[in-house]
C-alpha cells in the first residue's frame, strides 16, 4: 500500500491545568527531515519528537508545531513565584524598625508587593506527567497525519495502476504490430524493385535477405520482454507494505529506457505513436512518484 508524503495531523490534550496542542504538516522530500517549532522551555523534547517521526515515516519534510497553555488560555512557558527569602527580610526589617523607633502600624501586603523582586517570573519546568502528555499528543497528531498520507497514497495507487495498464496495452499493440511492419516493408521493397526494373524478374533470394535484415534491425523482442518484466515489478511494488517510492522511480527510468530503444527501432507510424503515448504516460507517472513515500 502506497503512502503519500503530503499530510496533516492535529491533536489536543489536557492534563490538570495545562492544555497541549500539536499540529504536524508534511510535504515531499527525497529524504526525511523533521523541523520542530517548540517554545524555549520545551526544547528538551526536540530530539524525542524527531525520533518518533523517523520511527514511523521513511520520507518527507515535517514541520511540528507544539503549544502548551494553561487551562485559562495563558501561555504556560513561565510562572510567577514569590521570593520568600527577600520578603522575610523586608518583614523582619520592618519589625526591627518598628521596635527600635517605637513606631506603630503594620506592613501592608500591597506595600510589600511593590517592592522590587518580591515576585519573580521563572521559566516553567515540566514534570514527567506533563512531558508524557505532550509526547502522547504528538503521537496522536502523527497518527492522524499518517492516516491522511495513506488515504492520499491509495488514490495515487489507483491512478498509477490505471496508467500502467494503459502502458501494457500500448506495449501489446507494439508487439502485435511487428510482423505487420516486416511484411509491409517486404511488400514495399518488392514494389520498388519492380518499378525500377520495369516489371522484369528480380532476385527473390536477395529480397528475402533484405527483408530478414530489416526484421533483425527492427527486432524489439528483447525490449518487449524487459518491458513486461519492469511493468510486472512496478505493479508488485504498488501493493508493497514497505516504502516503495525510490524503487518505483528507478523502475520508471528502466521502462523509459526500453521505450526509447523501441522508438529508435520503430519502422512505422503506428509504432511511433504508441511510443509517444507511453512516454507521455511515463511523464505523468514521474510527477506522481515525486509524492510517494
Amino acid at each position: 500500500m502506497l503512502k503519500s508524503m503530503t499530510g496533516f495531523g492535529r491533536s489536543e490534550k489536557q492534563s490538570g491545568a495545562f492544555a497541549c496542542k500539536v499540529e504536524i504538516r508534511s510535504v515531499n522530500n527525497r529524504f526525511i527531515e523533521a523541523n520542530t517549532r517548540l517554545p524555549k522551555h520545551l526544547s528538551a523534547l526536540e530530539l524525542p519528537l524527531k525520533k518518533r517521526i523517523k520511527a514511523r515515516c521513511a520520507r518527507g519534510s515535517f514541520d511540528v508545531f507544539v503549544t502548551l497553555e494553561q487551562a485559562e488560555g495563558e501561555a504556560a512557558d513561565q510562572k510567577l513565584q514569590p521570593n520568600f527569602e527577600l520578603a522575610s527580610q523586608y518583614v523582619e526589617a520592618a519589625r526591627q524598625l518598628k521596635e527600635k523607633l517605637g513606631l506603630s502600624g503594620d506592613l501592608p501586603l500591597e506595600t510589600l508587593l511593590n517592592v522590587r523582586d518580591i515576585l519573580v517570573v521563572e521559566p516553567l519546568v515540566l514534570d514527567a506527567s506533563q512531558e508524557s502528555m505532550i509526547l502522547e499528543t504528538v503521537e496522536d497528531a502523527l497518527t492522524a497525519l499518517i492516516r491522511m498520507r495513506e488515504e492520499e497514497g491509495a488514490n495515487l495507487e489507483a491512478e498509477l495502476t490505471q496508467q500502467i495498464r494503459k502502458i501494457v496495452e500500448h506495449v501489446e499493440a507494439i508487439r502485435e504490430r511487428q510482423p505487420i511492419v516486416v511484411e509491409a516493408y517486404r511488400e514495399r521493397l518488392r514494389e520498388k524493385i519492380q518499378t525500377l526494373t520495369n516489371g522484369q524478374e528480380y532476385d527473390a533470394t536477395r529480397l528475402a535477405q533484405e527483408t530478414a535484415f530489416m526484421a533483425e534491425r527492427c527486432d524489439i523482442a528483447e525490449e518487449i520482454t524487459r518491458l513486461h518484466s519492469h511493468l510486472g515489478q512496478f505493479q508488485e511494488l504498488l501493493g508493497s507494505k514497505e516504502p516503495a517510492g525510490r524503487k518505483l522511480e528507478f523502475i520508471t527510468q528502466e521502462i523509459n529506457r526500453e521505450t526509447n530503444t523501441i522508438g529508435s527501432k520503430a519502422a512505422d507510424y503506428p509504432t511511433s505513436q504508441s511510443v509517444i503515448e507511453v512516454k507521455s504516460i511515463l511523464e505523468k507517472i514521474r510527477e506522481q512518484l515525486q509524492n510517494i513515500e
